[in-house]
């Protein structure tokens, strides 16, 4: 009865797993958007692309690469490389600038960006890094 499971069967199950609302909200509308391809079409590449292992693990790879995303996202939008290349900020204080914004966009541990609360932090992060620069901050 046990015996080995058929490619088909793999692939059914991989879908299975797709399906689920977190996944595919959180994982194939993003690839989605990314790549301009239907939900449907980023369901078949992943599935041929990724064993169970992968797919299961890949929930989390995705918040990891939303998170590096963000930083650079902050990075770009405060100057932050600039600053720090030309040693008007170091490390400690650009990490603390880009650590204050992601917390507060942290909901119950999940990121959540919302675009208008973030442009709200990046406007306050000016004003710091201002203040720090002058030497009140």
């Amino acid at each position: 009865m046990g015996g080995t499971m058929t490619d088909e069967t793999i692939k059914k199950i991989k879908l299975w797993k797709l399906e689920s609302y977190a996944y595919k909200d959180q994982v194939l509308k993003t690839l989605s958007e990314t790549l301009k391809i239907p939900i449907e079409e980023v369901e078949e590449l992943i599935a041929k692309n990724l064993d169970m292992a992968r797919i299961e693990s890949s929930h989390s790879s995705m918040e990891q690469a939303k998170l590096f995303r963000l930083e650079k996202q902050i990075d770009l939008d405060l100057g932050l490389d600039y600053l720090y290349h030309l040693e008007l900020l170091d490390e400690k204080q650009v990490n603390s600038i880009k650590e204050d914004i992601i917390e507060q966009l942290e909901t119950s541990g999940k990121l959540e960006i919302d675009p208008e609360k973030y442009k709200e932090l990046i406007e306050k992060a000016r004003e710091k890094i201002i203040k720090i620069l002058e030497g009140s901050g």
